[in-house]
C-alpha cells in the first residue's frame, strides 16, 4: 500500500486544488474522478473543470462549485450478471 501524502485544499467551494494525484481517470462537468495510488477522489458539483495538471508534482487545480467530495477503492469490483439484470 503507498503513503503518499495528498492535500485538499478548497476555496469558496469553487477552487480546488489535490496534491498526490496519480492520473485524472475522469473528467466532466458533474464529476471529476482522480486517482491517488490506492484509493480514487470522486469530487462531484456543477460546471467542473480541471484548470491544470501536473504529472511530475501530482498536483491539480479544479474550478466550478464543489458539492461532494468521496474517497472509493479502486480495485473494487462491480459484479454482473443477467440473473440480477432482470430481478
Amino acid at each position: 500500500m503507498e503513503n503518499e501524502k495528498t492535500d485538499l485544499t478548497l476555496i469558496d467551494r469553487n477552487q480546488l486544488t489535490v496534491t498526490g494525484v496519480k492520473k485524472i481517470k475522469s473528467s466532466e462537468p458533474e464529476q471529476i474522478v482522480l486517482l491517488l495510488g490506492n484509493v480514487a477522489l470522486v469530487i462531484g458539483g456543477t460546471n467542473l473543470c480541471v484548470l491544470s495538471a501536473s504529472i511530475q508534482s501530482g498536483e491539480v487545480s479544479i474550478s466550478g462549485l464543489v458539492q461532494s467530495m468521496r474517497y472509493t477503492g479502486v480495485n473494487a469490483k462491480r459484479k454482473f450478471s443477467l440473473k440480477n439484470m432482470f430481478r
